[in-house]
């Protein structure tokens, strides 16, 4: 299995290389800052709430 990830990964572009790993580090970020992601969420649909 991770023959095949790192054959695929090896014949991607280098510009889709580069997204692969903007993504990871995206997402690594969201998983560390979920707390306060999901407390602003909350906030946010309490203000449309109270109008």
């Amino acid at each position: 299995m991770l023959k095949k990830i790192s054959d695929w990964y090896k014949k991607q572009s280098d510009s889709t290389k580069a997204l692969i790993w903007i993504g990871v580090v995206a997402v690594i970020g969201i998983i560390l800052r979920w707390d306060y992601i999901m407390e602003q969420a909350a906030k946010g649909f309490r203000f449309y709430s109270s109008k």
